[in-house]
């Protein structure tokens, strides 16, 4: 178990990931995997017991993959899931599926963080400033969009904290924009990626505290480059990490086709994109932009993490802050292929 604490500004955008996960409720070993299920040894579970039910069985569950006494080619790779049986588990398998899993590989079932699990209305005032009126939003929750195409992407959703919103009545939780009613507090977060904290109108500068498990796990991220001639492509990612780690120890690397490196300035490759939390702004631009050197503009001894605009200086050691969240900026590839990049623990 572990905990941290990190300040979102007033009047600003805080980039958050989740340093820890919630506690696994369920770990055990595969027995079989076949489509879009695995099938575990025993039979452990309740049939639908990890199926979201409004107002009977709030969590909203996934799966992560871990280690196998054999090669295991989804070792870290995450699934949403949508039913179960006793012992089978049907799974959201997008964009590239359970083939590779061995019999024997570990398997946790985790519940995603939601909402309401990391701002409880408790915290209102704490953490995050609840909204009265939509002239004034104060606290914005926002989701990267990453089932898009494309950079720069616009969020995919927005949340308030209405405190009976407009003068209503009975009307106290999370809320998405353009539903004033609706309860969104069970909405899941992705176990892989961040969000975006903006608190508007003088909302104040507040600490969100995170409590969860260490992840002691692998984690895998498939990222998804688009085809030639595309401008590249964004994912919203994290490391679910409770510790700052350096460039050089994110498992992002040419190595494993993970990370393009760059050879020519005029054609840059893959690109990591990462946000200055301690800066006051909103619609918040990345305050440093990397890419892997590949003896860049036919250089000699210029292999590594580089910053762009600064072709030169080593930038393996430059760290990601626990708790914050990053992009990755996928060139084409010429034919739309996913990688997957891993990242293991450094503790």
């Amino acid at each position: 178990m572990g905990f941290t604490s990190i300040n979102c500004l007033s009047n600003s955008e805080t980039f958050v990931s989740l340093p820890f996960t919630r506690l696994p409720e369920f770990v055990g070993t595969v027995q079989s995997v076949s489509g879009n299920s695995i099938v575990v040894n025993g039979t452990p579970w309740t049939a639908g017991q990890f199926v979201y039910a409004t107002g009977t069985q709030p969590k909203r569950y996934y799966a992560l993959i871990g280690p196998a006494g054999t090669t295991n080619a989804k070792e870290g790779r995450t699934f949403f899931i949508t039913g179960n049986s006793s012992n089978t588990l049907t799974l959201e398998t997008t964009p590239d599926g359970l083939n590779g899993i061995p019999a024997g590989a570990q398997l946790l079932v985790i519940p995603s963080w939601t909402l309401k699990t990391v701002f409880a209305a408790s915290d209102a005032s704490v953490s995050f400033t609840a909204t009265v009126s939509t002239r004034s939003f104060k606290t914005e929750i926002l989701i990267p969009a990453n089932d898009a195409t494309g950079v720069n992407l616009a969020y995919s959703r927005v949340y308030f904290f209405s405190n009976n919103v407009n003068n209503s009545t009975g009307n106290v939780g999370w809320r998405a924009l353009g539903d004033n009613t609706a309860d969104r507090g069970d909405d899941p977060l992705a176990p892989d990626g961040y969000f975006v904290v903006r608190n508007l109108n003088a909302a104040p500068t507040l600490p969100l505290f995170s409590v969860g498990a260490v992840l002691t796990k692998k984690l895998s991220v498939p990222l998804t480059a688009p085809a030639s001639g595309s401008q590249g492509q964004d994912k919203a990612v994290s490391m679910v990490r409770p510790v700052d780690v350096i460039l050089a120890n994110t498992g992002l690397s040419p190595a494993d086709g993970s990370f393009v490196a760059t050879t020519e300035t005029n054609d840059f490759k893959d690109r990591l994109l990462v946000y200055n939390n301690a800066q006051v702004a909103l619609n918040k631009a990345p305050s440093a932009v990397y890419f892997y050197s590949n003896n860049v503009n036919s250089t000699t001894s210029n292999i590594g993490w580089r910053l762009v605009g600064d072709n030169t200086t080593p930038r393996d050691n430059d760290v990601i802050a626990a708790g914050s969240g990053f992009t990755i900026r996928k060139a084409g590839n010429g034919i739309g292929q996913t990688v997957v990049w891993t990242n293991a623990p450094t503790y």
